[in-house]
């Protein structure tokens, strides 16, 4: 794609969701117990909580958008489909892999029933799924078709979060007690496990679930023909503020669940959080292309997303950080937080130059399969 053609906008949106998940990473990480408090504690516990919501909502519109790009250079509708899943399943392959290269590592291996860790479900999980699902319903199809399909099932799941996790939620025994009864568990309730964290599960047997997170990669892929052809601001900015009122309105009607956790389960934290990605599309498109002189290392953090998602996790939670756990006051967490921001670029501007290395001319890493951006995200 010509410098011209590339949708800059979307590249800084990513690349705006990797520092969230820096931050809210080392701020969990980091940040020692007796100093999480404040509002400007809270203000980035916050702002970190869109970094999730930001990657699925991109991965379902950029797998729209690819499969748009693939349509006009005349491929098959099946094998878009086909190439779609296969790089679903490659990611959630790369998800199974790195919780491997995490056992091995942290050691999690050394005791009972460590293991587990392998199974528990991430958001790199919940995006493969997603991608899956998104490739099933609206890869291949007709644009209007498939963002109908997509945003039928993305409303299907806001709604049916709630009902689920009243469900679920008389099953859902911490991982840890049933860590401490390994003997007695059988492989097969194992599987139960993996597919119960899978829809609804909570930690440490997952960090996310496909109810209702996969929604906001659904409601990408819904949104998706509004991103093809120019830039239109003002219909991403009218669309994100109709859809945060009506979520803001409907928190307000009498409980229309018996089960219902507004940070986690509720269709209007749902709809307010999807607004804000959709806000987030429409202010980007103000910036014109020109601005790319000045975020160029915004744009160079989204591409290579996936790396950014490695090295925090790793580089934060990891053995090397032992010695800074949860033993930061606020102001050195914020320092921390700006540094490892600066070492997450440059290991992305390393893997990207690496990645360029052999390649042909005009070639540059610009993504590929090794990035969130390669696989929709």
């Amino acid at each position: 794609m010509t410098a011209s053609r590339r949708k800059l906008w979307l590249d800084w949106q990513r690349g705006l969701a990797v520092l969230f998940m820096v931050e809210v990473h080392v701020l969990d990480a980091w940040l020692a117990p007796d100093a999480r408090s404040g509002a400007a504690y809270h203000a980035l516990r916050m702002l970190g909580g869109f970094a999730a919501p930001g990657f699925l909502y991109m991965a379902g519109l950029s797998q729209a958008l690819a499969d748009a790009a693939a349509e006009r250079k005349g491929i098959a509708p099946a094998v878009r489909r086909a190439s779609a899943v296969r790089r679903a399943l490659w990611l959630l392959g790369v998800a199974y892999g790195f919780r491997a290269v995490e056992l091995v590592v942290g050691g999690a291996w050394r005791r009972e029933g460590g293991w587990t860790d392998l199974l528990r479900v991430d958001v790199l999980n919940v995006i493969a799924v997603g991608l899956l699902m998104s490739a099933l319903l609206s890869v291949g199809r007709p644009a209007r078709v498939g963002a109908l399909l997509a945003g039928a099932a993305a409303l299907a799941i806001a709604l049916a979060t709630p009902l689920l996790a009243d469900v679920l939620r008389h099953y859902d025994v911490p991982a840890a007690a049933a860590a401490a009864d390994t003997a007695a568990r059988q492989a097969p309730n194992r599987l139960v496990d993996v597919l119960f964290a899978y829809l609804y599960g909570s930690w440490p047997r997952a960090n996310f679930h496909l109810f209702n997170w996969a929604g906001f990669l659904l409601a990408g892929a819904a949104v998706a023909p509004l991103a093809r052809g120019e830039k239109r601001p003002g219909l991403w900015l009218g669309l994100a503020a109709a859809l945060f009122a009506l979520g803001w309105w409907a928190d307000r009607w009498a409980p229309v669940y018996a089960y219902q956790q507004f940070w986690r389960t509720s269709p209007s934290w749902f709809a307010m959080r999807l607004a804000v990605c959709l806000a987030l599309t429409g202010l980007l498109q103000l910036l014109p292309d020109a601005a790319e002189r000045g975020l160029g290392w915004l744009t160079l953090l989204g591409r290579q997303s996936l790396v950014g998602y490695i090295a925090s996790v790793e580089l934060t939670y990891g053995a090397l950080a032992s010695p800074v756990k949860r033993a930061l006051s606020f102001p050195a967490t914020v320092l921390g937080i700006a540094a490892m921001v600066a070492l997450t670029w440059a290991i992305s501007l390393g893997w990207e130059r690496y990645r360029g290395r052999g390649r042909a001319g005009g070639q540059r890493g610009t993504g590929g399969a090794g990035t969130l951006r390669g696989v929709g995200a």
